[in-house]
This record gives structure tokens, C-alpha cells and sequence, in this order.
């Protein structure tokens, strides 16, 4: 909606659509197939190219921890040399407590995915940042929110999830 690019690394898709019996991963790879490459570009890295050749020595590899790599890989490729900058929107989660982050360049701004849609609400361009969250809690189900959201197995304080995303 804000008209800016998306570029998703392909080991980023691959986490997320490789099992389509995952809530709301056949929705996403049904957006990515209707949206490419008009509207967003799947990213080939070498972290996909060495998840593949691990994964064909033993199916048994796993994916975990190796989107945030591809990501940094992507950003530090599209942004080398250029005089602008990107918007890295990951899931609501703890990824600010990895040194992820420390390998992404100076001209990337971090944001959750709830920081990002409080954002665009804020200055008009979506109405509710609300309704969408609410959306992805019926996709993906509130065992996210808990775990993410509010950091703990503690489902007595899911009411309150939606206060906790909003920005100040």
C-alpha cells in the first residue's frame, strides 16, 4: 500500500510456503504468485542455494534461523552503492535480541510488522492497523501472539495483546 518495493529472499519464502498446510501460507503463496514480478521480486541468495545443497545431502536439514541471514544478504546487495535506503518488516517477534541485526547496512529501518501497519495507519494510508492484525490473528491463530506478542505461554493475558502492539 505504501507503493515502495518488496523484495522477498527466496530462503524467506521457502520458510514460509514450503509447508502449505501452515496457517496462512497458502494465502502468501498465493499473494507472491499474483504479485510477481509486478509489484515484489523473489530474491535469490546463497543462503537458499546452501539450504538446498545441505538439504539434498540430508532431507532431514532444517530451515530455522536462516531467513534473517538471506534478508541481511538481500539488503546489503540491493542497498551497496545506492544513495537510498530500505525498510526491513519482519514478524512480531524477538528478533531485535539477535545479532541479526548488526550485520544489516546503516540505510535499513527495522520494523515489526504491527510497528509497520500502527505506521502506515498514522499517516492515512491504511484505516486500521487493527483490522489487519485482528485478520492475522484469524489466519495464523493466537498461539503466535502469545508466544511473540506477549512473550510467554500465559494465555490469560492475550486479551491484552492488542494494547501491547500499539505504538505510543
Amino acid at each position: 500500500m505504501p507503493g515502495l518495493p518488496v523484495i522477498v529472499p527466496d530462503m524467506v519464502r521457502h520458510e514460509v510456503i514450503a509447508d502449505l498446510s501452515k496457517p496462512g501460507a497458502l494465502l502468501v503463496a498465493d499473494w507472491i504468485r499474483a504479485n510477481n514480478p509486478h509489484r515484489l521480486t523473489v530474491a535469490p541468495t546463497e543462503v537458499f542455494e546452501e539450504f538446498m545443497l545441505l538439504k539434498s545431502i540430508n532431507p532431514a536439514t532444517k530451515t530455522k534461523n536462516r531467513g534473517e541471514p538471506a534478508a541481511a544478504e538481500v539488503l546489503a546487495t540491493v542497498l551497496e552503492g545506492q544513495d537510498f535506503g530500505a525498510v526491513l518488516v519482519f514478524e512480531d517477534s524477538a528478533v531485535r535480541k539477535t545479532n541479526f541485526l548488526l550485520r544489516l547496512p546503516d540505510a535499513v529501518v527495522v520494523a515489526s510488522t504491527s510497528e509497520f501497519l500502527f505506521g502506515l495507519q498514522s499517516r492515512g494510508v491504511i484505516a486500521s492497523a487493527q483490522a489487519i492484525l485482528d485478520r492475522a490473528v484469524d489466519v495464523r491463530g493466537n498461539e503466535l501472539l502469545v508466544r511473540y506478542v506477549v512473550g510467554s505461554q500465559d494465555t490469560e493475558h492475550l486479551q491484552d495483546w492488542p494494547q501491547a502492539l500499539r505504538t505510543p
